[in-house]
């Protein structure tokens, strides 16, 4: 999944919007990683030091993460994914982190755009959700730095408990839930980010979890779910190889524990999400049945929900065309 996303952005960079195409070049000095020491500062102090246009992005974004108590950070070098991707990300910034939810150390990343990294006039967010389970499909830089190059926005993502270097346990779709919203939270603190114009996008298991926030959480503004598990009893039903994986993690069947999966599944809450979404989902995808889909649309027909739902034939799980990165970056677009 990570070298088919470093091989979309080589070939899509066409599609940003305000960012201009270059040529690879060296990373600069402030992409080195730096462990910060960084310590907590209160918010009246922060005001009162360093004009905020005299700051550079790398400062006020560690200002930021200082003055909500996270110390735990460094800069990342993006210098191995422009080689990769053959574009350059001299303009971007990104951060490693950790934060805290429910009294557990969860893992995150955060990359942007220089530009929009301003106190004076705050940008949009995109909350990336991952796909996978516990180390399958943690987060690497390269997965901010993707939706930051192609949609030239802040973008900001977790490893769910139990994944990567977070502390816990993967429940895929139960407590870890409050890891997202935990990152909302932070998201909203952030004086840089625009708390009306946090938007969010999940692939595959990240689609369940999305769906799941907006359940809980009218915070998001706009969302996007990209073969999204809509139904998690279907998943287990349709997946052999996966059904002993979610047996563990869930805590048991969908005959055992039917409340379980039902909290998992979109299509028992569908009345509940009035967030606007944009949803995709292949015809041939044997990874999450279509059908998932077509089950949820069809309720939020009935509930008359905002949404739009775009299929087309494929048998790549989370796939996605040029026009349909652009129809994202439209939808983003939108008041």
């Amino acid at each position: 999944m990570k070298k088919r996303i470093l091989a979309i952005l080589l070939c899509m960079t066409s599609i940003l919007c305000g960012c201009n195409q270059k040529a690879a070049s060296t990373p600069s000095d402030t992409a080195e990683t730096v462990t910060s020491q960084a310590q907590p500062v209160s918010e009246s102090a922060a005001k009162t030091q360093m004009p905020t246009e005299d700051k550079t992005a790398e400062q006020i974004i560690e200002q930021n993460f200082s003055d909500q108590g996270i110390t735990d950070y460094e800069s990342v070098d993006l210098s191995s994914i422009e080689a990769s991707a053959g574009v350059s990300l001299s303009d971007f910034v990104c951060y490693h982190f950790f934060y805290p939810s429910d009294g557990l150390r969860i893992e995150a990343y955060l990359t942007a755009p220089k530009d929009q990294i301003r106190t004076d006039q705050p940008a949009p967010c995109l909350i990336y959700n991952h796909g996978g389970n516990q180390d399958y499909g943690a987060l690497t830089p390269a997965d901010t730095s993707y939706y930051a190059y192609q949609f030239h926005t802040i973008c900001i993502a977790t490893n769910y408990r139990g994944c990567g270097q977070s502390e816990g346990k993967d429940q895929f779709g139960g407590d870890d839930v409050n890891d997202i919203i935990h990152l909302i939270d932070l998201c909203e603190s952030f004086a840089y980010m625009d708390s009306t114009k946090l938007n969010m996008i999940g692939m595959s298991r990240g689609g369940m979890m999305t769906y799941e926030t907006l359940r809980e959480d009218s915070r998001i503004h706009r969302a996007i779910v990209v073969s999204g598990v809509a139904d998690c009893t279907m998943t287990y039903n349709d997946r052999a190889d996966m059904s002993a994986l979610l047996k563990e993690l869930i805590g048991g069947t969908p005959e055992d524990m039917p409340k379980e999966y039902e909290k998992r599944s979109a299509t028992c809450f569908a009345d509940e999400i009035h967030t606007p979404l944009l949803i995709f989902h292949t015809t041939g995808d044997d990874k999450v049945s279509i059908e998932q889909a077509k089950k949820l649309t069809a309720l939020f027909d009935q509930y008359g929900t905002d949404y739009q739902f775009i299929s087309f034939d494929s048998d790549v799980h989370c796939d996605l065309r040029k026009e349909d990165m652009q129809t994202i970056h439209d939808f983003l677009s939108q008041k």
